[in-house]
């Protein structure tokens, strides 16, 4: 049996902390392969100016182009509406059936609402929980919340964490870029995806 990882989000843009996630998340869980699931409009992110899709979509694409084990799926961008991972993972079950087990990425602040996101009981149904762990956390905290989870859902949950700690996210590199703030974030893009965001001027003031 497959074992596929889907690491969502809006990559907005994709940067090193994201493949280092993925890195992780092969080598802790034995994956082998992991799709990276751009979203259309997340269900927390509704009011959120987004950058088109199919620019994000080409920034993870380029990101991973050398990662045969890495892919870019275009589901969630071709459904159009607000990307809820229930409705993703019934797709991709009813289309691979029983011949992959999927195994979904979040983050430990992610691990703390699951169970408030849309039909819970549907995702943890249908796929493993590989939750990537900062090093910060309370980890104590965590490892209660899972089991709460593991009680409640059945839920199938692992915690791990990053070899490589990226301390970066989206948002400070897309602020970096536009100039309100000073943080050198060029080193924590990979060149393919800094050329895409200055070939398109992408969120430069």
């Amino acid at each position: 049996m497959r074992k596929i990882g889907i690491l969502g989000g809006t990559f907005n843009p994709i940067h090193k902390g994201h493949l280092a996630i993925a890195h992780a998340a092969m080598r802790r869980l034995k994956l082998d392969e992991i799709v990276f699931m751009p979203a259309c409009i997340p269900p927390h992110k509704q009011d959120v100016h987004m950058t088109a899709g199919s620019l994000r979509a080409a920034m993870v694409e380029a990101a991973i182009e050398d990662e045969p084990s890495f892919s870019c799926s275009h589901l969630e961008l071709e459904k159009e509406g607000v990307s809820y991972t229930a409705d993703t993972l019934r797709i991709l079950t009813a289309k691979y059936g029983k011949e992959v087990r999927f195994y979904l990425l979040v983050g430990s602040d992610s691990l703390c609402y699951m169970d408030k996101w849309y039909e819970p009981d549907v995702i943890f149904r249908l796929a493993h929980i590989g939750v990537y762990c900062r090093g910060t956390e309370d980890y104590k905290a965590l490892k209660e919340y899972a089991t709460m989870l593991r009680n409640r859902f059945s839920a199938k949950i692992t915690l791990f964490k990053k070899d490589d700690q990226v301390d970066i996210s989206s948002t400070e590199i897309r602020n970096a870029l536009a100039g309100t703030c000073e943080k050198n974030v060029t080193d924590y893009l990979p060149e393919k995806v800094l050329a895409i965001i200055k070939e398109n001027k992408l969120y430069m003031c």
